[in-house]
């Protein structure tokens, strides 16, 4: 390595060495030029001497033409004496840039280079196997084949669950949709475009994610997930009675050590007006105002009207609304677990750390409710 940069710094030097010859030489013309006047003279002096041998020229007329030449070799010479030694002044400078250009270069290299980074160049970058290739490079990748060719189902397929991890919610609902189109719907792919797609939406179960979970519920009764948001989407759109139906279902069915089991109750004493989950008949009607649920299917509706800057405001006034609401009543715990959920998504991730810090301690005395934050904060890269 140390010997392929002296050889660049050779090289670099012998390129400037051939640029800076003219600002060597070209004083050396100059000298060449009076040299030559010189010797002119020199030779019209010995005419002189050979015509006054032959007394075609008086003394006195001789004596008058040597003076003139004279003065005129005088006013050459020094002329011709000084600029050979401008040529070897210059000679130092030319050759010293010369040098100095590489070695700067190299020196400043060495400083704030890598030079023991091994060689990576583009073409070795994309033929290497995906095992031994960086994440974001993957994902450049498959973003690359899919800006040409968009009906690759399998593209989509692979690179919808990555955006998800990466918690890019949007982009992992409109990657599962794609693939569904394109390679047909399956549980999987159902299951992930409705998670995404409800977290994309700050926790709001949205119409497509509502079918795609019915979709799931019938096709696989026995899951427990479906069903569980599908009450979550009837508790959102006001629905009280129907919610608390579907979350007594729910643990009709649960096994006594179920993990999600707390979780239901609780959103059964919500919609039930703040009752116990064993009581009886749910009360008809929204659930009461200091209960935080999300939006109604008319709010989704109506978000979907407006431009961009009035969406977010309505969102934002959603969360702030839900951190209010949670105030009044600290003990819901998928209040908290759905306000921390939305400051992720807002990419607001030191007010999703204090929302959580803020649910543990309100709910320091259920264990079952600490677990259930504790899976959650993991679930979203929040610690433990």
């Amino acid at each position: 390595m140390i010997l392929l940069w002296l050889l660049f710094a050779l090289m670099t030097a012998a390129v400037l060495l051939v640029l800076l010859r003219p600002l060597a030489t070209a004083p050396l013309q100059a000298t060449s030029a009076n040299s030559a006047d010189v010797a002119v003279y020199k030779a019209q002096l010995a005419e002189i001497d050979a015509d006054l041998a032959r007394g075609i020229m008086q003394p006195a007329e001789a004596e008058i033409a040597r003076r003139e030449i004279a003065r005129r070799l005088l006013a050459a010479a020094p002329e011709g004496a000084t600029v050979p030694s401008r040529a070897l002044a210059l000679r130092p400078i030319a050759v010293a840039i010369a040098a100095a250009v590489p070695l700067a270069a190299l020196t400043t290299y060495l400083i704030i280079g890598a030079p023991n980074l091994p060689a990576a160049p583009f073409a070795a970058r994309k033929a290497a196997p995906p095992d031994k290739a960086p994440v974001d490079e993957l994902i450049a990748r498959v973003e690359a084949r899919l800006a040409t060719n968009p009906g690759d189902g399998q593209g989509w397929d692979v690179i919808a669950p990555v955006y998800f991890r990466m918690q890019r919610f949007a982009e992992a609902a409109n990657a599962y949709e794609r693939a569904a189109a394109l390679l047909g719907e399956t549980t999987p792919r159902l299951a992930g475009f409705a998670e995404a797609a409800t977290l994309a939406a700050n926790g709001i179960v949205t119409e497509p994610a509502r079918l795609a979970y019915e979709k799931i519920a019938k096709a696989e009764p026995e899951r427990v997930e479906p069903k569980f948001w599908l009450a979550l989407a009837k508790e959102q759109d006001g629905k009280a009675a129907e919610a608390a139906a579907a979350y007594r279902a729910l643990l009709t069915s649960a096994p006594p050590n179920a993990t999600w089991r707390a979780l239901v109750e609780e959103r059964l004493a919500v919609v039930t007006g703040g009752g116990s989950a064993t009581s009886g008949a749910a009360k008809s009607g929204p659930p009461p105002p200091s209960a935080p649920r999300g939006p109604s299917a008319d709010d989704v509706a109506a978000a979907g009207k407006l431009s961009d800057g009035d969406r977010a405001q309505m969102i934002r006034g959603m969360v702030d609304s839900l951190a209010k609401r949670l105030e009044d009543n600290p003990n819901d715990l998928a209040g908290w677990q759905r306000l921390v959920q939305s400051y992720v998504v807002l990419g607001e991730r030191e007010r999703a750390v204090a929302a959580l810090g803020d649910a543990r301690r309100k709910l320091a005395g259920d264990a079952a409710a600490l677990a259930d934050l504790a899976a959650l904060a993991k679930s979203l890269g929040l610690g433990s």
